[in-house]
């Protein structure tokens, strides 16, 4: 996966998403991984990106203050 920062295409919301958590595996690959999905099961843990729509999306505050 491409760098999880805001605004990267390959990432889409998921960049700026306060449910996200960047996983990293011991190969070094990144994911994201959805927080939602402890909760509820509509949202899949690990969802292909980009992610361009995202009804659980809510912003970061800290990426909100980069913009």
């Amino acid at each position: 996966m491409s760098d999880a920062t805001p605004g990267n295409p390959h990432v889409g919301l998921c960049a700026t998403c306060c449910h996200k958590r960047e996983v990293v595996s011991g190969k070094g690959s990144r994911f994201l991984y959805c927080l939602r999905a402890e909760t509820e099961a509509q949202y899949r843990k690990y969802p292909p990106l980009p992610v361009l729509c995202c009804p659980g999306y809510e912003t970061s505050p800290s990426s909100s203050s980069q913009e």
